[in-house]
């Protein structure tokens, strides 16, 4: 992987293999925090952190600032609210109720909880160039008729039964107040009602942002000049 390379990853909890190629290092830390040292980066890559960012504008900034000249980042995350295009997610489904409660929850703590949308402008302000922006429609299970898609639902559905409680207890408890008995049942009728994919039309939006940093910074003067 990359061997050339050094790659560092972080985590706040400590979550990693016990087996890692040797160019590889993990490092448990909060990347909302002073990070570790003064080391530049020339490539940074941030995934999935809807609901866990207090400041994204704050972490957009520290992702450019640790990057050397000339290097590169890339932020993917998502909008957190689950929808249909087709009118087949409604209100009164188990799936909806859950998703809105948590979307809600997460904005409760002060967090983003549709990071998405806004990554672009973020990466934008910090001063990065060369930006692309994409987004794309992930469907949660396989009832779309492209076999790509379908494949893309298929990995999302299992990702997501998997990470149901992982993402709902700690909110639901702790910020709702809700008892682990209250948690459990409401997952049992989502995950009872995503097996049955094919009767409604979940997804979510996706959105994938890159740019550059520019090799020379550019200083008052030099911005005052052009």
């Amino acid at each position: 992987m990359l061997t050339h390379s050094q790659v560092y990853g972080n985590d706040l909890s400590p979550i990693q293999p016990v087996w890692i190629p040797p160019n590889v290092k993990f490092e448990i830390d909060d990347v909302e925090s002073p990070w570790l040292d003064d080391r530049k980066y020339d490539f940074i890559f941030c995934r999935y952190m809807v609901g866990s960012i207090k400041d994204w504008p704050k972490l957009v900034k520290n992702i450019f600032d640790n990057l050397n000249p000339g290097g590169w980042a890339e932020i993917v995350d998502m909008s957190g609210e689950y929808y249909s295009d087709d009118g087949t997610l409604t209100e009164e489904h188990a799936t909806r109720k859950w998703n809105k409660t948590l979307v809600d929850a997460i904005v409760t703590m002060g967090r983003e909880s549709r990071p998405g949308p806004k990554l672009e402008g973020w990466v934008r302000d910090a001063g990065f160039e060369n930006m692309f922006h994409k987004m794309l429609k992930v469907p949660i299970g396989p009832w779309a008729k492209d076999p790509h898609h379908r494949d893309v639902g298929w990995m999302n559905l299992s990702q997501v039964l998997q990470g149901l409680e992982g993402f709902s207890m700690r909110v639901f408890t702790g910020v709702l107040d809700w008892t682990a008995e209250e948690v459990q049942v409401q997952l049992a009728q989502v995950r009872n009602e995503l097996k049955k994919f094919h009767e409604f039309h979940a997804q979510f939006d996706i959105h994938f942002v890159y740019g550059q940093k520019p090799l020379v910074a550019e200083t008052d003067e030099t911005a005052a000049t052009t």
